[in-house]
């Protein structure tokens, strides 16, 4: 209200310049105040635009922890069955048309994920555990990155996963045998 006030009252000195002032000294005042009147404007803008992203960043921050533990679930299940030698135990994790993939002596191989079920399941348990390298999520897609271990073996494991209603499915995995 006050820019407004002050802007009448420029506005008003105008019939200044022609009582003597010079056109130059009405000019910066009606600038100067043209000025204020932006950064008061655009501050008011700033203020109702940080408070909008505080509420979002928040609301974000909390679809992100949600949807990052929904995948670690999954990204858990596929560790617990190595653990605990049952391939069982992963199968929730996974798409039933998911695929498992690698490179062999330079030549692609990519099987359906059921050969990793089974090999865990024919494997005795053993430690196993994981370190997050890479968690990317876009809407209702995501792509991690862990480095495992199986007993002795070590693993860079790559993941893609789709939500499937409120779970999220492991729809491929890539790996790469650590030397």
């Amino acid at each position: 209200m006050k820019n407004i006030y002050e802007q009448k009252n420029a506005i008003a000195s105008c019939s200044i310049c022609y009582t003597g002032q010079g056109i130059g000294k009405i000019s910066k005042k009606i600038f100067s105040l043209s000025i204020i009147s932006v950064l008061t404007i655009g501050g008011l803008l700033v203020s109702c635009q940080d408070k909008n992203n505080k509420n979002n960043k928040i609301e974000v921050m909390q679809n992100n922890q949600e949807q990052k533990e929904g995948i670690l679930k999954a990204i858990d299940l596929y560790v617990e069955a190595g653990k605990k030698g049952d391939g069982n135990i992963a199968k929730p994790a996974f798409a039933p048309t998911a695929t498992m993939s690698w490179s062999e002596n330079g030549a692609l191989k990519s099987v359906p994920i059921q050969v990793l079920f089974d090999g865990f399941s024919a494997a005795k348990p053993m430690e196993a555990n994981y370190k997050l390298t890479t968690l990317d999520v876009e809407g209702d897609v995501a792509i991690v990155r862990i480095e495992s271990q199986f007993g002795s073996d070590k693993y860079a494991d790559m993941f893609t996963l789709v939500k499937d209603g409120s779970d999220w499915k492991i729809i491929s995995k890539i790996y790469q045998i650590k030397k």
